[in-house]
């Protein structure tokens, strides 16, 4: 009998926010009544510059994209003031995330990430024949560093740090994650996750670049993505800064093409968008108030200082209210997936959309 290795046959499929098409035909709704905030998603979509350069090169698909995604990585490298080769891109963050599980960690090496990290810290660790060190949470489901710390040992070869944290929203402070990269052997990899980092407007939110542009640290890589803030999500291109010697590692295990060439047009495109990003973060800012003093006046527990979503403990079951709300035309991610069984992650989406979401929940928990 075909068999899997025993890492590989313990390992949950990942399961993403349930799709607008699958909910209208389950519950026989409209999908133009239904307000997915499920995935993180911009509510303003995509930019139309995006949208136009896009459309002029459909022509081009029958060409093999850039393998090495030199003009888009020239972009990257100019928006941010650094060198080509201090750059990566992949097939969304996700993808660089497994990328560094493939390059960095050896036979007998460990990754290490918190409770509620990200779930895709746990899938690349495994699918790349590795274990892993889940480091128990700080009150609030806060990252707790200190315990990251006391538990590195001569296996800790790769550290995940979600900045904010997805899917509880938590931040850590410049100060906390200063005294961190200090002390961290360098012979670890810290992985800083940043995807939604356009959307932080905390005073004490850490400047990561520093790690590399003014340290030069090698055993730093702080992580981007188009998918939030830029509205491209469809696109999946993630991008990350590095020391060159990291970045060769990665790109020794990349799979050719990864980035597809319609792709690559577009993000480079979206870097000039500054208009549509900063649009994107004032609509985000304004709902995340009103979502936060909507659910306070329903008395619930809601978590999540940065990011475009927030994480909401209704005080029950997560996956029955998750049904109730399909059922009402509105989609959010339940949590039981992170041993959050009462918690659903909620993205912010338009005001109607957020409004909407709002009346349901009332109408279920009342």
């Amino acid at each position: 009998m075909l068999k899997m290795p025993q890492l590989i046959a313990t390992l949950p499929i990942y399961v993403p926010g349930k799709p607008i098409e699958a909910v209208a035909k389950e519950f026989n709704i409209s999908p133009d009544q239904i307000a997915k905030l499920a995935s993180n998603e911009n509510p303003l979509g995509s930019p139309i510059e995006v949208r136009k350069a896009i459309q002029e090169a459909l022509n081009k698909l029958h060409i093999y994209p850039d393998g090495a995604a030199v003009d888009l990585r020239e972009h990257i490298a100019k928006k941010f003031d650094l060198q080509r080769d201090w750059v990566v891109v992949g097939n969304g963050s996700a993808e660089i995330i497994e990328m560094i599980a493939k390059a960095f960690l050896d036979s007998g090496d460990r990754a290490m990430f918190s409770q509620y990290g990200f779930a895709m810290y746990r899938v690349a660790t495994l699918a790349s024949n590795h274990q892993f060190q889940e480091v128990k949470a700080a009150p609030g489901y806060r990252h707790d560093l200190d315990a990251f710390l006391e538990n590195i040992d001569n296996t800790t070869k790769v550290i995940y740090l979600a900045n904010p944290n997805n899917p509880t929203g938590t931040m850590l402070t410049a100060e906390e994650l200063d005294k961190f990269v200090a002390k961290v052997p360098e012979h670890i990899l810290i992985v800083i996750d940043e995807a939604y980092f356009e959307f932080v407007k905390h005073c004490e939110f850490p400047n990561s670049m520093k790690y590399i542009k003014e340290q030069g640290r090698k055993n730093v890589i702080i992580l981007r993505t188009f998918s939030k803030i830029y509205g491209l999500a469809g696109l999946r291109v993630g991008y990350g800064f590095a020391h060159p010697y990291v970045c060769r590692g990665i790109e020794k295990v990349r799979s050719p093409f990864n980035t597809n060439l319609l792709a690559q047009i577009g993000c480079s495109i979206a870097l000039d968008c500054d208009n549509h990003v900063a649009r994107s973060a004032t609509l985000v800012a304004a709902e995340r108030s009103f979502m936060r003093f909507e659910l306070a006046k329903m008395k619930l527990k809601v978590y999540g200082e940065e990011g475009n979503f927030l994480m909401v403990d209704v005080g029950r079951d997560g996956n029955s209210v998750f049904v109730e709300l399909q059922k009402q035309g509105v989609i959010v991610r339940p949590l039981s997936g992170y041993d959050l069984p009462n918690c659903l992650r909620v993205s912010f989406g338009n005001h109607e959309e957020n409004l909407k979401f709002i009346e349901a929940l009332k109408d279920i928990l009342q």
